[in-house]
């Protein structure tokens, strides 16, 4: 992961958090959300990678400053990348799948 000046998929965590030491162990991950925005709307998105646990400050200091909350000192950083993204759109109850290929 060497340009991070670009957009990037950041998740901070509590040091003590279990799926931060799930992740240390094997960084693989799926996330999963059931609705297509926050008013709840039909439609479902899917994304997995890797997590890399970052240690540069640079790096850090990107993330917060793209953080809409103000993440604590203590909290752990992870970047993620995105192997895979899927989403699934309804229309008129039919499913309109679309996938993006990883990034080279």
């Amino acid at each position: 992961m060497k340009n991070h000046g670009g957009e990037q998929l950041f998740l901070f965590m509590e040091p003590t958090s279990p799926k931060g030491k799930d992740l240390l162990r094997d960084p693989r991950y799926s996330l999963h959300c059931a609705v297509e925005d926050s008013s709840g709307g039909e439609g479902e998105f899917y994304v997995r990678g890797r997590a890399q646990m970052v240690q540069d400050a640079g790096i850090r200091a990107n993330a917060v400053k793209a953080a809409t909350y103000d993440p604590a000192a203590r909290y752990i950083l992870f970047m993620l990348s995105v192997d895979f993204a899927f989403m699934n759109v309804y229309a008129n109850g039919e499913p309109m799948p679309l996938r993006w290929p990883a990034s080279a």
